[in-house]
């Protein structure tokens, strides 16, 4: 009986570390993926990116021509239309602004960027489910846990966050094209500046800059979660075991050595009845 229950403790142990691990793993992926759906969706990064780099004047067309534009990638990624179609007012025309291999790219970046907004969804579904089922389930000591778990893999993520920083910093052309050798089946992604008014909107520094804030963004969440964790933990973790105490001596019980040598003091009160007689 006893071995079984001992095979019980240790099999809901290995459980719970299991999905503790699963949650630490699905951490990285759920803030990174998160980012890129925030970073993409954000109007202000298209027009930091119009100030940054000067696209008006690279391209001839207004900054409120280019916001439309950015409007409708946006919506375009969010949308299920197959093929991108974006309408600006050139010289006076309404024209389409890419041409047939940039609207086919298009189609192959929106195919990348809705995997990655599913990841985010079904990572954070994850990581919330965890968090409040072990929460419910085994209560306060789901806060050690959660703080271990969340240290572990921001040291692991952050470590990766780094590495990839240090490349991208050093070498981004290698990186970008690395990139895109890994995430696209053709050669699409490869446009001329002179024709291609996808590449003159977005240049490389675009996205370098893009991933640095996602990358800022992946380790103020991490930080931010740590910090919760750990107050969590100190507010509602286990809570420590009282001091314990020897229990009081019963009244039948002998008295306590009082450190005095008791054969001696006998000898001592014997003699000196002696020597009263």
């Amino acid at each position: 009986m006893e071995i079984s229950k001992w095979s019980e403790h240790a099999a809901a142990r290995a459980a719970l570390v299991a999905v503790m691990a699963l949650f630490g793993l699905a951490l990285p992926f759920f803030f990174i993926t998160s980012n890129v759906r925030v970073i993409t969706n954000s109007g202000w990064l298209y027009d930091y990116n119009w100030w940054r780099n000067g696209i008006p004047q690279r391209s001839g067309i207004s900054a409120e021509e280019l916001d439309g534009a950015a409007e409708q990638i946006v919506e375009y990624f969010n949308n299920d239309e197959d093929l991108l179609d974006v309408r600006v007012d050139f010289n006076g025309a309404e024209v389409s602004l890419y041409n047939q291999r940039e609207v086919l790219h298009m189609r192959d970046v929106k195919g990348l960027m809705r995997g990655t907004f599913s990841v985010s969804y079904w990572t954070g579904a994850g990581v919330l489910g965890v968090g409040l089922s072990c929460a419910l389930l085994i209560g306060r000591r789901f806060w050690p846990l959660l703080e271990t778990a969340t240290r572990l893999s921001a040291i692991a993520s952050l470590s990766v966050i780094v590495l990839l920083s240090i490349l991208v910093l050093t070498n981004f052309q290698a990186v970008f094209t690395l990139f895109h050798v890994l995430s696209f089946a053709n050669d699409l992604w490869l446009l001329d500046p002179r024709t291609d008014y996808l590449i003159v909107m977005f240049p490389q520094r675009f996205f370098l800059e893009a991933t640095l804030m996602i990358a800022a963004l992946t380790v103020i969440e991490f930080a931010l979660l740590f910090a919760a964790a750990r107050m969590l933990r100190s507010r509602y973790g286990e809570a420590q075991a009282p001091p314990q105490h020897p229990p009081p001596p019963h009244p039948l019980d002998p008295m306590p050595a009082s450190g005095v040598d008791e054969p001696a003091a006998e000898a001592a009160k014997t003699d000196s009845f002696r020597m009263a007689d």
